[in-house]
């Protein structure tokens, strides 16, 4: 038989208050910085006020800050059935992804990534004897093809997909690794 410490329920687990956790946010956190996390994170358009809700701020205030962001290229916005809403700016996306890697890696570590992203992308191709993720989609999609093979070339088209985006993004930071990298240091003989 099991002793009465066997018995007992296991430690309470610690439930934080959603009211307590806003306010740890809003204390921490300007009212702007809330907004542009908010907005920068929304994966579909949003109006000021569900992310003013979210940023825990007025709406007015979310407007203002949401306008400044749109002005600054940070955000774009839309009217929507009467209803303006915002979006992560997909240019301002773009640099800010080829600066961070430009900032976290060499140019090495890049052209490793580079190489890498291109072989994912051939190996994919001659597993599924296709040359792009649309042809992976068009199988997943033909008359004969299971549900499980759909969701397969579904996902390895997914997969795809991020691989060229890798290389994308690689490419451009190589590029401009020169102009914007801390790491670069002219050689000597070109400083002659």
């Amino acid at each position: 038989m099991a002793d009465d410490d066997s018995l007992a329920p296991p430690e309470a687990i610690e439930i934080v208050d959603e009211a307590e956790r806003t306010d740890e946010w809003t204390d921490e956190m300007p009212g702007v910085d809330r907004v542009i996390s908010v907005a920068l994170t929304t994966e579909q358009p949003r109006t000021a006020d569900w992310i003013a809700e979210r940023a825990a701020v007025s709406p007015t205030t979310a407007r203002s800050h949401l306008e400044r962001l749109v002005d600054l290229h940070i955000l774009s916005a839309v009217e929507q059935r009467g209803a303006k809403t915002y979006y992560p700016d997909a240019a301002y996306q773009r640099f800010k992804e080829v600066s961070q890697l430009i900032e976290e890696h060499t140019r090495s570590e890049i052209e490793t990534m580079t190489v890498t992203a291109k072989e994912d992308i051939e190996e994919l191709g001659e597993t599924y004897g296709v040359e792009s993720a649309d042809e992976l989609r068009k199988l997943a999609t033909a008359d004969d093809t299971s549900s499980r093979e759909a969701r397969e070339y579904f996902k390895k088209a997914s997969e795809w997909d991020s691989h060229s985006h890798m290389v994308s993004i690689a490419e451009e930071a190589l590029e401009r690794y020169e102009k914007f990298s801390d790491h670069y240091r002219p050689s000597v003989d070109s400083a002659v």
